[in-house]
């Protein structure tokens, strides 16, 4: 019987479906058994292609007939779904075969027991693979040495660090760089990204200063998306109207069938110095109880009809290199597009255990935070710090200007400062209204404000301790936002001294009725000095779930105040 066949496109679920059903074939019998292949977003072209013209073959598993179903859908909402509940109704037609970007999306979902019983024991062949690249506009990258110098995340971040901006570069017209950054939790370059600048040196593990390069991030990026193809649509559209980041990452091949279009506005790929992770492509042929032996033999042979010498070219006439990173005849990857043939950086590895420990880290850093600085200015913050050449006040003021510089953009923050008889009511004293860290407040983002403010303190009078602690608690409680850490941070070198207020189990009694479950508010002391009350400060740490810091120095007392906003506070 002659064959005949049709090509369909159908929508189904949240991807897109392509198939050639065959029928009648002479070579095998009966209704065809549909392999499905749920593949990632960027290689669904080429995989749907492929699959379409192995179907052709008309292929079969002991004379019945097989054909090839591929699915588009994003990697990390397979990641999350993917067991022995995946619920067809919601999520389409079940996988038999899982083709994500990267092998990382595997690993994450691995660390779910039920997942793991459908996942392959054995590390998947690989399709092709791809480097995530720092995309840059090509004269802002000429600028800072590309692509003579080597660079990287960290060396970026460092490069603008402190309020420095492309007038350090020979460009003022270009103002503050901005940095586009993409969902670690949904895009695969945006995970490597992420993992690049909360571990350069790729130990798997992040030390408070790999965290302070994350919040250097956070300050930095002006622009946010769910993927790279979001933020190069920016530079694709006509007419300019939205701005445009300076750097962002994305994947090579991405980015090459961007710049084979001959944009606008050119970009170059940046290969960070740090170590490239990859997206290896990896073809996961699933365990799961409906992946019978006929569908696992045949999603054995699309994988070999995938890794033939047509399937090589297929993927590298779309820009990927090989498994083994090769270029071979990926011609969209030119040099003089800045494209590098053979890539030196090193491999970066993951293991569940360090995603996971970053991915949490990642969003506790990008997540809101409300917060007030509570700084003593009492006389006893006139003395020498020993072993130093700074007093106490100078410790604090330096530890406060450089915290500040480091909040996130989606930091609310406030100062005060408290000695005794502030004013003729209070121990405290507003310095900076309570409102976001990049936005304005008298004339200058909000992180100058506070910094300016901490610059021209004075010290004189009692430690109003107490009484101050309890009046910003009740204030941060009216002030409390849903979806924020909300925090208080208490700097102080000395004890309560106002004898006419609070006395500590009062303050601490006073706490415990005011505190409220379903509204976490945590009290983070910082006791700066050999003279400071730290036990006094852990007691009203503890009672409202947080934890006070000894800092003996400027640098420690930065790192508390950073990791306290960070959420380090357990």
């Amino acid at each position: 019987m002659a064959a005949a066949g049709a090509a369909m496109a159908v929508a189904v679920g949240a991807g897109t479906v392509g198939y050639l059903q065959l029928a009648g074939d002479e070579g095998c019998t009966g209704d065809p058994v549909r392999l499905t292949v749920v593949s990632s977003p960027d290689q669904f072209p080429v995989l749907n292609r492929l699959a379409d013209q192995w179907t052709a073959t008309r292929p079969d598993v002991d004379g019945r007939c097989v054909a090839a179903t591929v699915r588009s859908m994003p990697a990390s909402a397979v990641a999350a779904t993917i067991g022995p509940g995946w619920d067809e109704r919601r999520d389409g037609p079940r996988p038999d075969v899982w083709a994500p970007d990267f092998s990382a999306w595997l690993t994450l979902a691995a660390a779910r027991q039920d997942a793991a019983t459908v996942l392959p024991t054995a590390a998947p062949q690989s399709l092709a693979s791809s480097p995530t690249v720092i995309a840059m506009q090509r004269p802002m990258a000429e600028a800072l040495g590309w692509p003579r110098e080597e660079l990287g995340w960290s060396g970026l971040l460092g490069a603008f660090s402190g309020g420095k901006t492309w007038a350090q570069y020979g460009h003022p017209e270009w103002g503050p760089l901005q940095i586009g950054m993409v969902d670690p939790t949904k895009s695969g370059a945006g995970l490597v990204a992420a993992l690049t600048i909360l571990d350069p040196n790729n130990d798997q593990t992040m030390s408070n200063e790999e965290l302070f390069g994350g919040l250097s991030l956070s300050q930095l990026t002006t622009i946010n998306a769910a993927d790279p193809a979001e933020l190069m649509r920016r530079f694709s559209e006509t007419g300019g109207n939205n701005p445009l980041p300076a750097a962002f990452p994305v994947l090579e091949r991405e980015l090459a069938q961007y710049a084979a279009n001959k944009p606008r506005v050119p970009l170059v790929p940046v290969y960070p110095r740090e170590g490239i992770g990859y997206a290896d492509y990896p073809y996961a042929i699933l365990r799961a109880e409906w992946v019978d032996d006929t569908r696992r033999r045949a999603a054995a042979d699309l994988l070999t009809f995938l890794q033939s010498s047509d399937g090589r070219r297929a993927y590298q006439a779309a820009g990927f290199r090989d498994p083994g990173h090769a270029v071979g005849g990926a011609t969209l990857l030119a040099t003089d597009h800045g494209f590098r043939a053979s890539l030196t950086a090193p491999s970066r590895g993951l293991t569940a255990e360090g995603l996971t420990q970053l991915l949490g880290t990642w969003t506790v850093l990008q997540r809101p935070n409300n917060a007030l600085l509570l700084l003593d200015t009492s006389g006893s913050m006139n003395d020498s710090v020993p072993g130093t050449n700074q007093s106490r006040l100078q410790l604090i003021q330096r530890a406060a200007i450089a915290g500040s510089g480091l909040l996130n953009n989606q930091t609310t923050v406030g100062l005060w400062t408290f000695s005794i008889d502030q004013t003729p009511t209070t121990d405290y004293r507003e310095l900076v209204p309570p409102g976001l860290a990049s936005e304005a407040v008298g004339g200058v983002p909000r992180r100058q404000a506070i910094a300016g403010a901490v610059q021209g303190l004075k010290a004189g009078g009692g430690t109003g301790l107490y009484d101050t602690i309890y009046a910003a608690y009740l204030r941060m409680q009216q002030a409390w936002q849903p979806n924020a850490q909300n925090v208080l941070v208490v700097m102080t070198d000395g004890k309560n001294e106002d004898e006419n207020g609070l006395s500590l189990a009062q303050l601490t009694a006073q706490l415990k009725r005011a505190a409220r479950a379903d509204r976490p508010l945590p009290v983070i002391g910082i006791a700066c000095g050999p003279q400071a009350d730290a036990n006094a400060l852990g007691e009203v740490s503890k009672v409202t779930g947080g934890r006070t810091f000894v800092a003996r120095d400027d640098v420690s007392a930065v790192q508390q105040i950073v990791l306290a906003f960070a959420g380090r506070i357990g």
